[in-house]
This record gives structure tokens, sequence and C-alpha cells, in this order.
């Protein structure tokens, strides 16, 4: 607990600052996403919002249709957690191999979607 408390207090000022421009962005433009703005084009990292949110309404179909890499990406931050807060372990890096296989596995997943749906949906 020592350790989340010192995140905490090293990190809430960055997170209240990036929620804030997030809460601004999506007001003026519909989005948060800086590519979606400046392109038009989502980011492989769209919709994880909303599948977070279909995730906590138990809506597993949809939380997969608008982000395929989801349940990976909840998977590594409750592993990332458990080895940082109840299981310390200082090998653990935040953006091991682990973490490079989810970012590949979005964007695969992105540029098939961007191919197969875009921009019909």
């Amino acid at each position: 607990m020592k350790l989340l408390k010192q995140d905490i207090k090293n990190y809430w000022l960055g997170l209240f600052i990036a929620v804030i421009v997030c809460v601004i962005l999506d007001r003026i433009f519909g989005t948060c996403c800086p590519l979606r703005i400046v392109t038009g084009y989502p980011c492989p990292a769209c919709g994880t919002t909303r599948s977070f949110e279909a995730l906590l309404r138990f809506d597993f179909k949809t939380a997969l249709w608008y982000q395929p890499v989801m349940p990976l990406i909840i998977a590594y931050c409750l592993f990332f957690s458990y080895r940082r807060y109840i299981k310390p372990d200082e090998r653990i890096k935040l953006f091991g191999g682990a973490m490079a296989a989810i970012i590949i596995i979005g964007i695969l997943a992105y540029f098939y979607r961007m191919y197969r749906y875009f921009p019909e949906r």
C-alpha cells in the first residue's frame, strides 16, 4: 500500500491534467483522440474507453467489438498491478515483452479492422 500511495502522490497531477484535457477535447471535437482530431481516422486505441464501459455492463460482445484486445489489456493491467503492489518484483517492467506483444496484436487488429470495416462502421 505504501507504493500505491507513493505512485498516487507522484502521478496525480499528470493524471488530473490528462483527464481535463480529454474532457475538453471531447466537448470540442467529440473525441479526445489526437489522431482522429487531426486526420479523421481512428487510432489503434480508439474504442478502448467504450469497450471498458461495455465490460462494466457485462456486455462482452460489444466490448470485443469496440476493442478486440481489451481482454489482453485488462489481463496485463491486473498482472502488472499484482506484481507492483501486492507482490513487488523489481524485474517487472512496464513495457516488457507482454506489453510489446499486446501492442503488436492491437496494431494488427487495427489494420485488419480498417481494411475490413472502415469507413462504413
